[in-house]
C-alpha cells in the first residue's frame, strides 16, 4: 500500500502563517525510516490552542516553525519499516509530543514533561508536519493503539482535548461522592463533563458564557444542569450554591482560562479539590 501512495505523487497540506489564513501547498509523500511510520490521516480536529497561538497569530510559548498544521491527529498505518511494532492497517491515536526519549520523564512515559528542548522535544503541528494532510509522517512512540469501539474522529478528540481533561478528572479523583463544577464548555470542558460522568460524579454542573455551548453539553449529557454565565461572579457562586442545596460542589475544574470563570471555580467548591 505505501509503494501505491508514493505512485500518486505529492500530498497537499495545511499552513497557517497567521493573521487568521490558510495556505494550502503541495509537498513530496515522507517516507518513514526506522522508528517511524507514514499514517493516512483519517480525522484531525483543531485544538483551541491552534487557533489562539496559530492561526490568528503566532504568539504563545511554542515557536510555529512553518510546517503543517494539526497536532490531534488519529489515523491508519499504511506503510512500516521492516521490524516496526507496528503493521499496515492498525488504528493508531497520535500524541501530539515526540519527547527525547532519554531523560527521566520520557522513561516513564511522560513526553509532555519531557526535560530536553527543541529539537529534541517536537510538537506535531508546532515544530515537526502535523496532521493536517493526506499523509502523516509519525514516530512509533507517538502512536497508541485505537480501540475497535471508537472512531477516528474519537480518537482525534482523544489526541489531546479528552487526554487533558482526564488528567484533571483523574488529579481530582473524582468520584461518585462528588458533585463537579466544570467552567467553561469548550471541547475540553465538555470532555471534562463526560469523563467527570463516566468516573462517576453524583451531579456536573457546567457555566458558560454562550447559550449555544450550555445547550450542547446540556444535549450531549455532558452536564446534568448548566449556568449562563451572564452575571457577576457572586451571581454565579449564588446559582452553583443554590443548585447544591448551599453546600457547593466539591470539585471545580476551570476549563475556560477566564480569570471571571476562575473565581467561580475557586469559591463554589465546597472542599479544597479544585483543577485548572
Amino acid at each position: 500500500m505505501g509503494d501505491d501512495i508514493r505512485l500518486r505523487g505529492g500530498m497537499t497540506g495545511a499552513w497557517l502563517p497567521g493573521d487568521r489564513s490558510v495556505v494550502l501547498r503541495e509537498v513530496p509523500v515522507p517516507r518513514p525510516r526506522a522508528g517511524q511510520v507514514l499514517l493516512r490521516m483519517r480525522a484531525s480536529t483543531i485544538c483551541g490552542s491552534d487557533l489562539r497561538a496559530i492561526y490568528r497569530g503566532h504568539v504563545g510559548p511554542e515557536p510555529y516553525d512553518d510546517v503543517i498544521a494539526g497536532h490531534e491527529p488519529c489515523g491508519e498505518v499504511v506503510e512500516a519499516p521492516a521490524g516496526s511494532r507496528l503493521s499496515v492497517g492498525d488504528r493508531v491515536v497520535v500524541y501530539h509530543i515526540v519527547g527525547c526519549g532519554r531523560c527521566r520523564d520520557c522513561r516513564a512515559g511522560s513526553y509532555i514533561t519531557c526535560s530536553a528542548s527543541y529539537p529534541d522535544k517536537l510538537a506535531y503541528g508546532y515544530q515537526r508536519d502535523g496532521g493536517q494532510a493526506r499523509l502523516l509522517l509519525a514516530e512509533e512512540q507517538s502512536c497508541l493503539p485505537l480501540p475497535d469501539e471508537l472512531s477516528f474522529v474519537d480518537g482525534a478528540c482523544v489526541a489531546c482535548g479528552f487526554g487533558t481533561a482526564y488528567e484533571a478528572i483523574l488529579r481530582a479523583q473524582v468520584s461518585g461522592r462528588d458533585t463537579v463544577l466544570v467552567t467553561g464548555l469548550g471541547p475540553v470542558g465538555l470532555a471534562a463533563g463526560l469523563l467527570a460522568k463516566a468516573m462517576g460524579a453524583h451531579r456536573v454542573i457546567g457555566l458558560d458564557v454562550g447559550a449555544p455551548r450550555t445547550e450542547l453539553a446540556l444535549s450531549l449529557g455532558a452536564v446534568d444542569d448548566a449556568i449562563l454565565g451572564d452575571g457577576d461572579g457572586a451571581g454565579l457562586v449564588d446559582q452553583v450554591l443554590q443548585l447544591t442545596a448551599g453546600r457547593g460542589c466539591e470539585v471545580a475544574v476551570d476549563c475556560s482560562g477566564a480569570s471571571a470563570a476562575r473565581i467561580v471555580a475557586l469559591r463554589a467548591p465546597a472542599g479544597p479539590r479544585a483543577a485548572s
